[in-house]
């Protein structure tokens, strides 16, 4: 069908015909088929234009298939392959018309194949966050991140050092609530739209690890603290700051099936990224939320042939929730984005600080993959309140600790199961740990799971009520106040991110983008609030519209945030220690958090710089380095005395600007490019030009460059009307 009739034709479908063009059209932009695009393209309001560049994307930036991993033992020789999307977590097969050397072109290679949908991702996912609190859930030993006002690199902390005899299971010792733990979990579950219960329980998991004291682990699994809540995020994205560093971290990946008694062999291939939009709110649904006591850390060495490994319990026993969510996930960039969601609503609550870098909040994955049926004619990944039909067992991927690697692993894992299904090896319920290795220079932040341990059956962990702690009652006792639980959590409840956003948009009527950037870090709203206010207060400025805020906001967002983020990752040297050799990012090695809390200039400092930029005290360029002073050498003076001391200010004064001018031009120095002024003809600019540079030099650059031209032009006009003719 084509032009009017085809426009009228596309206007009449309904929402599951729509699916099915829209599905052909995906599948002919994949494979690059120019015919069979062109042959079902006639969609209208624009669309036709931007599939074709989606189409001619994807053709263009298709490259060879570069290995998973170093075995080459591949003895399966069914001719297909796996492509991923992140976006719609969809597996799509691979079938080659014919084999094709290596040595093929990348044209060839993506016209010779077609492709049809196999499986669909399905993520359900487990975060355990540790709560900031000044002592561990069940003993009166500090946390390492609260125990002083300092902050201390990961290295330069002991082990063993903050032990209570209760974290170590001595015999005799008896555990006792921190009811600060239980005070932030309640706002960590307010916060995500759960049901709070106003009882709770504990009980005992059992199960042996060498960083389990105890031998079982105290948690809320049957009676948790709250249940059936939800949280709305948008999946992860290119165009977001995450993966800023990963030239490769595009939207599809691809696998390539082997003898599944060899090692698995998962292969990436990059393609343009899908989603050339920008993506709708998606809600994931909450099971629980329990609150239980972390573990210790194992760390193991190598020494000589053999491997040593070492208990560290200064994490045994601090206060963890446990956010569990239902399967609700159809992709890695879905599992990514509302992780990132749910750890800066936490940090923006102050729960959790939300380093997972750290290990303050860390991850699981429960991947498994569902068959797309031939003729289904709704999109399975939309179907989020229950499980496809068919849908295989689950693997646990434990303990990711970026957002980098829950991509990765995502990924890995659903290539890896569609591989096995594939050739009818389909995977058991398994329990498995991400390696982070390079792959190779081309795909340098790859990885893979390794299998820990499988799951034949459900596991026993042999639940018990824990017989030393009671029931935990939320009434005006354990909260430690005359509040019942909805007043307390009304009282307590600090403004959240989307309110705070809005607000800042309609009080100072800032962009989103700078609202945004503030929201991430909580101390810059008090900070930005308080800076707002003082530059007012300074300018006695009421008029509309208002120029002080977004002036406040672009240099708290640009220059303020650049310093606090070069003072924490920069070493003695000069040198950032924020990137690793691997590409990572490292925070193990930063000489402070990356917030303006760690900032040497303050709201008060910040609005007096502004107000002075305002009033045409100081330029640009001379604020730049009076906010440097500030923040690096003298941290107590103000901005006027700091300007003052370096003979900053900006000359707008008529009068005083004429004299300098008339200097200049005047001076005997200068006399040969007066004449040559006076005389006219095209170098006259040029010689303009040259007085302005000796003016600013004489000004010592205090001059207003505006006010000084309007000036000089006077002089000049002077001298060329005063000149005989």
């Amino acid at each position: 069908k084509k032009g009017a009739q085809a426009e009228q034709w596309v206007g009449a479908l309904d929402a599951n015909s729509f699916f099915v063009l829209t599905s052909k059209i995906l599948h002919a932009t994949m494979i690059g088929n120019a015919r069979a695009y062109r042959a079902i393209i006639p969609v209208q309001h624009g669309l036709r234009g931007t599939l074709r560049a989606v189409a001619n994307s994807r053709r263009r930036l298709m490259v060879k298939t570069s290995r998973r991993c170093s075995s080459t033992e591949a003895t399966d020789t069914t001719n297909h392959n796996m492509l991923i999307d992140r976006d719609t977590g969809i597996v799509w097969e691979t079938l080659s018309s014919s084999p094709s050397s290596s040595g093929d072109s990348q044209h060839s290679e993506a016209t010779n194949n077609r492709l049809r949908p196999l499986y669909q991702t399905i993520i359900g996912i487990e975060i355990h966050a540790q709560l900031s609190v000044p002592t561990k859930l069940f003993s009166t030993a500090p946390t390492r991140q609260n125990h002083s006002n300092t902050f201390e690199r990961n290295d330069a902390v002991s082990a063993n050092v903050f032990v209570h005899p209760y974290d170590m299971a001595y015999p005799g010792t008896l555990p006792s609530l921190s009811m600060s733990a239980v005070k932030a979990s309640v706002i960590s579950a307010a916060a995500l739209n759960c049901q709070i219960h106003e009882t709770s329980r504990f009980e005992r998991k059992h199960y042996f690890y060498p960083d389990l004291p105890n031998g079982y682990q105290i948690t809320q699994q049957r009676w948790p603290l709250a249940s059936n809540g939800f949280v709305d995020f948008r999946p992860w994205s290119n165009n977001q700051r995450q993966l800023k560093k990963g030239k490769q971290n595009t939207n599809l990946r691809r696998g390539k099936p082997t003898n599944c008694n060899k090692k698995h062999d998962v292969s990436a291939k990059v393609i343009m990224q899908s989603n050339q939009g920008e993506s709708e709110n998606i809600q994931l649904r909450i099971e629980r939320i329990q609150l239980e006591q972390d573990t210790g850390k194992t760390i193991t060495n190598s020494i000589a042939s053999a491997s040593q490994s070492q208990i560290d319990l200064n994490r045994a026993g601090c206060a963890l929730i446990e956010i569990v969510s239902h399967p609700d996930l159809r992709s890695a960039h879905e599992a990514a984005g509302v992780v990132e969601k749910i750890r800066k609503l936490l940090k923006h609550v102050g729960t959790c600080d939300g380093r997972m870098e750290e290990g303050s909040l860390r991850c699981d994955l429960n991947v498994s993959i569902a068959p797309i049926f031939e003729g289904d004619l709704a999109p399975s990944h939309i179907q989020r309140s229950k499980l496809p039909e068919g849908n295989g067992h689950r693997v646990e991927v434990k303990n990711l600790n970026s957002l980098r690697q829950i991509i990765s692993a995502a990924e890995y894992e659903v290539l890896r199961q569609s591989i096995l299904a594939r050739n009818n090896t389909p995977t058991g319920r398994e329990t498995r740990t991400f390696h982070v290795k390079p792959i190779s220079k081309e795909f340098p932040f790859g990885g893979e799971t390794i299998i820990i341990r499988k799951k034949g059956d459900s596991v026993d962990y042999r639940f018990m009520p824990e017989p030393d702690i009671p029931p935990l009652i939320l009434d005006e006792e354990s909260l430690g106040s005359n509040l019942n639980l909805e007043e307390f959590i009304e009282e307590n409840m600090p403004e959240l991110p989307e309110e705070t956003v809005a607000r800042l948009m309609n009080d100072y009527r800032i962009s989103q983008d700078v609202a945004d950037v503030i929201i991430n870090d909580p101390p810059a709203i008090k900070l930005f609030e308080h800076a707002v206010e003082t530059a007012k207060m300074e300018l006695n400025y009421n008029e509309s519209p208002d120029p002080v805020p977004t002036m406040v906001g672009n240099w708290l967002c640009n220059d303020l945030f650049a310093l606090v983020k070069k003072s924490a990752t920069e070493d003695g040297n000069g040198n950032s220690a924020l990137e690793t050799d691997s590409g990572e990012e490292s925070y193990g090695s930063l000489n402070h958090p990356i917030s303006v809390e760690f900032s040497t200039v303050k709201g008060d400092r910040l609005g007096s710089l502004i107000a002075m930029i305002a009033n045409g005290i100081v330029s640009t360029s001379m604020a730049k380095k009076i906010l440097i002073i500030m923040f690096k050498e003298d941290l107590q003076s103000s901005p006027m005395e700091i300007a003052k001391s370096n003979g900053w200010r900006v000359i707008s004064d008529m009068n005083t600007l004429i004299q300098l001018c008339e200097s200049v031009v005047f001076d005997p120095q200068n006399s040969s490019q007066l004449d040559q002024y006076r005389k006219g003809g095209k170098f006259q600019w040029k010689i303009e030009k040259f007085l302005i540079g000796k003016v600013m030099v004489a000004s010592n650059g205090n001059a207003h460059p505006e006010c000084m031209k309007e000036a000089l032009s006077s002089v000049l006009q002077q001298v060329t009307s005063s000149s005989p003719q």
